[in-house]
């Protein structure tokens, strides 16, 4: 895969990002616009894989429950299996792993979004990333 950033561009968008407190897409666009280097072989392969990532995501139970789910294997390929009729226990364990990952993520950054708005609201000061905010366990 071909990269559309070069390594300097990134570094200089990152930081004005960084540096703004909020931004538009539109804006976000703007900066990489400038920089972007079109390879339409890539951008079609590329667009090809979300349509069908999100083909793959419509597989939902009666319950409206995701039933086929992405996973990286052993190799770094990735894969997609349906819960409800797959017999690869690894590949279960592998998206059960990948799901704790992410949730612990989404945690983590819920907790830092609670501080900076006690924060903004007088109510403390911002703690480090690893303490706990009560109320946010």
């Amino acid at each position: 895969m071909s990269k559309d950033l070069d390594k300097k561009a990134r570094e200089v968008i990152l930081g004005i990002m960084a540096d703004r407190g909020v931004m538009t897409v539109e804006e976000v666009m703007d900066l990489v616009r400038v920089h972007f280097m079109f390879d339409p072989i890539a951008s079609k392969e590329r667009e090809i894989r979300k349509k069908s990532n999100r083909l793959m995501a419509q597989l939902k139970d009666k319950q409206g429950v995701r039933t086929c789910l992405n996973y990286t294997d052993s190799k770094g390929q990735s894969k997609y299996i349906n819960v409800e009729t797959t017999e690869d226990v690894d590949a279960l364990v592998a998206v059960t792993e990948q799901i704790y990952r992410n949730y612990n993520g989404l945690r983590k950054t819920a907790k830092k979004l609670n501080s900076r708005i006690l924060e903004l609201g007088g109510q403390i000061t911002m703690f480090g990333e690893d303490n706990e905010v009560e109320g946010t366990q």
